[in-house]
C-alpha cells in the first residue's frame, strides 16, 4: 500500500512538471508549435478524407468487378445482360450510368439508363484510358467526364486470353463524396476533391458552379511535384489560405483542405488561451495516468487470473492425457483377450454373442479415450474424409449431456454436404466447445442447430480452389457486438468471469479447421444469437457405399509364418502377454521382453526381422530402443504401438517406422505386422 501511494504521488509530480516548464516557455513555443500543430491537424484530416473516399471507391469497384464475372460475356447475350446491369446500377443509387463498351469494335453495346446522359464514346473510352486497362489488367478509377452532367468513372475490365475484349464503365454522382468531405472538414474551410488531371470531382462550397471544372493552378502544381504537403494559394473567392494536400496513392485522386492563413502565420492571440489550457491539460493528464496506472494494476491481476486458470488447464489436459494412456493400455488387453476369446469360440452362437458385445463395450471405452487425448490436446491432426451423420450420432449423447436439458440440439446435414477432410477426434472437440459456448450463451435455455451445406463462393474465394462444406453451428443466444466478435478467436480473450472460462475455446476451434484447411467465420448480433460457420475441405464419397460406424474388423486366419522372428517389448505384462499370443497364433516365432535394456540384449544375440516396442516404457521409451535396435540390425523392422497419438521423439521414428495406435484387436495387429514386414510406414 506504501509503495502504491509512493507511485501516485510520483505521477502526480511527473503530471505537474510539464506545467512549470510549459508556463517558462510558453511565448516562444506555442508561437511555433501552434502552426505546426494546425498543419500536422489538417494533413491528417487531408489523409483520412482521401482513405474514405478510396473505401467508397473499392467498394463501387467490387460491384463492378462482380458484373465482369457474368456468364454474358461468354454468351454475349446483352439482351438479357442489361437487366441485371440495370439492376445493380438501382442498387447502387450513386450510379447514374453504366456503360459496355467493346474495344475491339470501339463501340458502345449498351448503356444504362437509355438516353442521351452519357458522354461521347471517345471521351469516356479514349486511349488513355484504354492503355491502362490493358497495363494494368484490374478495375481502375477514371476522372470526371462531362455529359449532360459531369460524372466519376470507374472502368473494370474483361480480359480474354490476356486481351482487353470488353470495359464496364460506371458513373458515380459526385455528390456521394460530399459528406464524406464534409466529415473531415471544419466549418469556415473549404475542402475539395480532385481528380488525377486536376479537375474537381467534390467541393465543400458552391460544387453546383465547379465540379467537372479545373481546380487552381495551386493545385495543379502540388498535386504535379508531389504527393502530399502543404501549399499557399488563393481559392477562386479569393481566400488566402494554406491548404493541405494528400493524393491518393491507388486511385491518384487528391483531397485537399484549406485553412485561413490566420490560422498558422499568426497565431499569437491564441497563445495564451492554449497556455492556460495546456495547464488544465497537464492536470487532466495527471488525472488520466493514475487512472491508466489503477486500470494497468487491475489488468495485471486479470491476466493472473486468467494465467493461473490457463495453467490449471494445462494440468488437466496432461492429466486426461495420462489417464487416456493407462486406459489404452488396459483396453488393449480387453479388446484384444476378448478378439482371441471370440475368435476360439467360433461355432458356438452364445459365446460369440457374448464376446461381440463385450467387445463393443471395450469400443465405446476406445472412444471416449480417443476424446480424453482430443481433450488433452495430445492427438495429433489425422485428416481424412469425415461423415458428419456418423460424427455426430456418436456424439449425441457427449453433446446432449455438455448443454443440458434446457437446450434443444438439432441438425440438418445437407446430403451433397455430408462428409468433410477434417480430424474426427479434434472435429468432435470443436463442436463440442461450440455447443458448450452455445450454452453459456443461452442461461435460460433455447435451440442449437448443428447444419451443413455447400459452401458459398464469397467464403472460399481466398482458400485453395476445390469444393468446401459449411458446416454450422447456430444458437439462440445472447449474441456477440462487433468489438467481441471481432476478438472472439484470440487466444485467453473471454467475457466470461475469471475461473469460468479461459479463452481457450474459440481459438482451439479456430486451430483445429486451419489444420484441417479450412477458416472460421462468425456471425452475430447482439439479442440475435450467433453462428459460428465452419468452412472445411469437401470430401465426396460415392453415393452407393454407406457409412458405417466401425465395423467389426475380420479375424485373421492362422498362417505359416515359422520363419519371420519377431521381438516384442512393452512394460505392461497384460498387454506384452495378448501381443505375443496373437503373434505366436499367426504362426510367427515371438519373444517377448520387459523392457528396452533386455530387449538390446537379444537383439545383441541374435537377428529378429521385426520389433514391436511401445512407445511409453520407464527408463528408455519405444522411439530411443527402436533408433538403436536399427544401429545393432539396420535390416529391422519397427512397429510402434501406443496409446498416445503424438510425441516430438515418435515422430523422430516415424520416417522408418509405422505405428499402431491402442486398443487394437488381432486383426489390426495382424494387418499392422504384415505391412510393418513389407517395409510401409504410417498409421493405424
Amino acid at each position: 500500500m506504501r509503495f502504491f501511494r509512493r507511485s501516485l504521488i510520483a505521477l502526480g509530480v511527473a503530471a505537474s512538471l510539464p506545467t512549470i516548464i510549459f508556463a517558462a516557455l510558453a511565448t516562444f513555443f506555442f508561437l511555433r508549435a501552434e502552426g505546426k500543430r494546425i498543419e500536422a491537424e489538417t494533413l491528417d484530416r487531408a489523409q483520412r478524407v482521401a482513405d474514405l473516399v478510396d473505401a467508397q471507391l473499392r467498394g463501387d469497384v467490387a460491384a463492378l468487378d462482380v458484373l465482369t464475372s457474368s456468364v454474358y460475356f461468354e454468351s454475349r447475350n446483352w439482351a438479357e445482360f442489361q437487366p441485371r446491369v440495370e439492376r445493380m446500377r438501382a442498387a447502387q443509387a450513386h450510379w447514374m450510368a453504366v456503360v459496355l463498351y467493346d474495344v475491339a469494335a470501339r463501340q458502345q453495346l449498351f448503356a444504362t439508363p437509355h438516353g442521351p446522359s452519357t458522354p461521347p464514346v471517345s471521351t469516356l473510352f479514349d486511349d488513355a484510358v484504354l492503355k491502362r486497362l490493358g497495363a494494368e489488367r484490374t478495375a481502375i478509377v477514371g476522372d470526371i467526364v462531362s455529359g449532360s452532367e459531369p460524372l466519376a468513372y470507374i472502368y473494370a475490365p474483361v480480359i480474354r486470353d490476356g486481351v482487353l475484349v470488353y470495359v464496364l464503365a460506371a458513373g458515380i454522382r459526385p455528390s456521394f463524396f460530399h459528406d464524406v468531405l464534409m466529415s473531415q472538414t471544419q466549418e469556415s474551410a473549404i475542402s475539395a476533391v480532385v481528380d488525377r488531371n486536376g479537375t474537381f470531382v467534390e467541393r465543400s462550397i458552391d460544387a453546383q458552379t465547379r465540379v467537372g471544372h479545373p481546380a487552381t493552378q495551386y493545385v495543379r502544381d502540388a498535386i504535379r511535384d508531389s504527393d502530399q504537403g502543404f501549399y499557399r494559394g488563393t481559392t477562386y473567392e479569393g481566400l488566402q489560405n494554406y491548404t493541405a494536400f494528400y493524393v491518393s496513392p491507388w486511385s491518384r485522386w487528391s483531397t485537399h483542405i484549406a485553412v485561413p492563413s490566420s490560422s498558422i502565420d499568426t497565431p499569437a492571440s491564441w497563445s495564451f488561451v492554449v497556455a492556460g489550457a495546456a495547464g488544465l491539460g497537464s492536470a487532466l493528464l495527471a488525472g488520466v495516468l493514475i487512472v491508466l496506472v489503477l486500470r494497468d494494476m487491475s489488468e495485471r491481476r486479470h491476466a493472473e487470473e486468467v494465467l493461473r486458470q490457463s495453467q490449471k488447464m494445462e494440468a488437466v489436459g496432461q492429466l486426461t492425457g495420462g489417464i487416456a494412456h493407462d486406459f489404452n493400455n488396459l483396453l488393449t488387453a480387453i479388446i484384444g483377450n476378448v478378439d482371441l476369446i471370440r475368435r476360439r469360440a467360433s461355432g458356438n452362437d452364445r459365446l460369440e454373442r457374448l464376446a461381440e458385445n463385450a467387445l463393443e463395450a471395450a469400443r465405446r471405452g476406445a472412444k471416449l479415450a480417443s476424446q480424453l487425448l482430443a481433450f488433452s490436446r495430445n492427438q495429433r491432426m489425422q485428416v481424412e474424409p469425415v461423415a458428419l451423420p456418423g460424427l455426430l450420432n456418436g456424439m449425441s449423447d457427449l453433446l446432449a449431456q455438455s448443454v443440458g436439458p434446457s437446450i434443444t440440439i438439432r441438425s440438418d446435414i445437407a446430403a451433397d454436404a455430408d462428409t468433410v477432410l477434417s480430424d474426427e477426434n479434434q472435429l468432435e472437440l470443436a463442436l463440442l466447445n461450440l455447443a458448450v459456448n452455445a450454452r453459456d450463451a443461452m442461461p435460460n435455455g433455447g435451440t442449437v442447430e448443428i447444419s451443413s451445406r455447400a459452401a458459398a463462393y464469397a467464403d472460399v474465394r481466398n482458400l485453395p480452389r476445390r469444393a468446401y462444406v459449411e458446416l454450422a453451428v447456430k444458437d439462440t443466444g445472447a449474441g456477440m457486438s462487433e468489438a467481441v466478435r471481432a476478438r472472439a478467436m484470440d487466444p485467453f480473450f473471454t467475457t466470461k468471469p475469471v475461473g469460468q472460462g479461459t479463452g481457450l475455446g474459440l481459438s482451439q476451434v479456430y486451430g483445429i479447421v486451419r489444420e484441417s484447411g479450412g477458416i472460421v467465420i462468425i456471425d452475430s448480433h447482439p439479442n440475435e444469437g450467433t453462428t459460428v460457420r465452419l468452412i472445411l475441405p469437401a470430401a465426396s464419397t460415392p453415393d452407393h457405399v454407406p457409412v458405417i460406424a466401425d465395423p467389426a474388423p475380420t479375424l485373421p486366419a492362422p498362417s505359416t509364418n515359422s520363419a519371420t522372428t519377431i521381438l516384442v517389448v512393452d512394460d505392461d505384462q497384460q498387454v506384452r502377454r495378448f501381443i505375443a499370443e496373437s503373434l505366436r497364433g499367426l504362426g510367427y516365432v515371438v519373444t517377448d521382453l520387459p523392457d528396452a535394456e533386455v530387449a538390446l540384449d537379444a537383439l545383441r544375440g541374435g537377428p529378429f526381422d521385426l520389433l514391436v516396442a511401445d512407445f511409453a516404457m520407464p527408463g528408455m521409451n519405444g522411439a530411443e530402443l527402436a533408433r538403436q535396435a536399427q544401429r545393432l540390425q539396420p535390416q529391422l523392422r519397427v512397429l510402434m504401438v501406443s496409446g498416445y497419438a503424438d510425441s516430438q521423439a515418435l515422430e523422430s521414428v516415424l520416417v522408418s517406422a509405422r505405428m499402431l495406435r491402442k486398443p487394437f484387436a488381432v486383426a489390426e495387429l495382424n494387418a499392422a505386422v504384415t505391412e510393418a514386414l513389407q517395409g510401409r510406414v504410417g498409421h493405424r
